[in-house]
């Protein structure tokens, strides 16, 4: 009789996600009315492409599917889970190391682009309804996932 095997968890998706939603908030972004829900999808896109360089290049592990991810530094230390923006674009300069980390941090903004007081993103948002959105930066945002997409497909 041979011992149970855990089963492998699916490959992740998190590249697929940041570019499906980066082309949704892209069309929503056409429409001024839907600036707000655009820009709640570019967060998303941006997250989801952070996600998936933490989880491809810097080690972070996603043991259960559709789970967080997460890094661990040491067997001793506490797991830093990645959930959202803004503050999973501040793990990725934290623990972005070596050749690809460097390619990646020099890509990026100095300053993270989604927790600026002016275009502070918070993935509540989804519950207000947008007529106190700045449309102004939905651009910002569009052009910062654009910028992280192709950090990414430079650092493969």
């Amino acid at each position: 009789m041979t011992a149970p095997t855990t089963p492998t968890p699916p490959p992740h998706t998190f590249l697929k996600a940041g570019h499906d939603h980066y082309k949704a908030a892209l069309r929503l972004s056409q429409d001024v009315k839907l600036a707000g829900p655009a820009d709640h999808l570019a967060g998303l896109a941006a997250e989801c492409v952070v996600k998936a360089m933490l989880m491809d290049f810097f080690n972070a592990k996603q043991d259960i599917p559709y789970a967080r991810p997460y890094s661990q530094k040491t067997p001793q230390d506490k797991r830093t889970w990645h959930e959202h923006m803004p503050k999973v674009w501040d793990h990725l300069q934290l623990i972005a190391s070596g050749t690809r980390g460097k390619l990646i941090r020099q890509q990026l903004p100095t300053q993270n682009p989604f927790s600026t007081p002016s275009d502070e993103w918070d993935v509540y948002h989804r519950y207000r309804d947008g007529d106190d959105f700045d449309p102004q930066r939905l651009p910002r945002h569009l052009a910062t996932v654009l910028v992280l997409i192709n950090a990414y497909d430079s650092a493969k």
